[in-house]
């Protein structure tokens, strides 16, 4: 047997122990599709383009669980920390989280936090901002990733105008391209700044329908489960009760899976089954109703 319908990283581990195998389920990794694909391209274009006036800026707008975390993982994995000739890092690009409240001190902490920069959390804004600025022109920044900007709406509107002032001022005194991730409320955070917000164009992560998309998504997830034979979980009643069952989202689709993978492999099956995915589906249902939720989809 072959195993074509396996990644060679999954054809690898089919002979390894069954913990083995299930860390390897287990594992984060990144699956290209076209939407993800296309928004990566367009962020490498943003990390290229020369540093003018009026930086290009993005937003990136998607439902929780459905692959922000993911994309701007391997956009920093595209753009690793390189050292120079001297041996001091070079950060291109520079992800960030957003503080839980509107406040311009977290926010440089934040980023220095990022950068490895020891510094004192509750020094003036003013000089944490100085510190930032700095830190930006040694590292050669480029690309300020902001992830869940939408948490800036959790003040006052006078503090959500200061933090989107101090995060305009970035963009402007060193040239920097901002991408703000984050759900639709990032659109209601951007527009706390009417002109800042004019710089942003929104790249979208939609929820999945049941399409080619959704099929081709199921054949590369199935590409990473170590079962001698395919499941063609796109395929049929199993893909219809993948969709029907998740959130449509890349992550619950991801959570289906795994389980059903974990299953397989702990009941020694060399495939995953209508009736196994079934139960797997159960089991994951049944723990998120008792962790309070009640709407059926994983």
């Amino acid at each position: 047997m072959d195993f074509e319908h396996l990644h060679p990283d999954a054809r690898a581990v089919l002979q390894s122990s069954l913990e083995d195998r299930l860390e390897f389920v287990r594992r984060d990794r990144f699956i290209e599709y076209p939407a993800a694909e296309a928004i990566l391209r367009d962020l490498a274009d943003v990390v290229a383009y020369p540093r003018v006036q009026r930086p290009p800026c993005r937003a990136v707008i998607a439902d929780s669980d459905n692959g922000k975390t993911s994309l701007t993982s391997e956009l920093i994995r595209r753009n690793p920390v390189v050292l120079d000739a001297t041996g001091n890092p070079i950060t291109k690009v520079l992800w960030a989280e957003c503080p839980p409240a509107p406040d311009e001190g977290r926010l440089f902490s934040s980023i220095l936090t990022a950068l490895d920069v020891l510094h004192r959390p509750d020094a003036a804004p003013e000089r944490l901002e100085a510190i930032v600025s700095q830190e930006l022109i040694a590292h050669q920044t480029n690309t300020l990733v902001i992830d869940e900007l939408h948490a800036m709406l959790n003040g006052t509107a006078r503090n959500q105008r200061l933090f989107m002032a101090a995060l305009k001022r970035l963009s402007n005194t060193r040239n920097i391209s901002v991408v703000c991730c984050g759900t639709q409320e990032v659109t209601r955070a951007l527009a706390t700044d009417s002109q800042f917000m004019t710089r942003f164009q929104k790249l979208a992560l939609p929820r999945w329908q049941a399409n080619e998309d959704f099929q081709r998504l199921l054949v590369s997830f199935e590409m990473f489960v170590p079962l001698p034979k395919p499941s063609g979980l796109s395929q049929g009643k199993l893909v219809q009760l993948i969709y029907m069952k998740s959130a449509r989202t890349i992550g619950s689709v991801r959570a289906i899976v795994r389980a059903a993978a974990e299953m397989a492999l702990r009941e020694g099956e060399d495939r995953i089954t209508y009736a196994l995915l079934d139960k797997a589906v159960a089991g994951l249902v049944e723990r998120l109703l008792n962790g309070g939720r009640n709407d059926g989809a994983i």
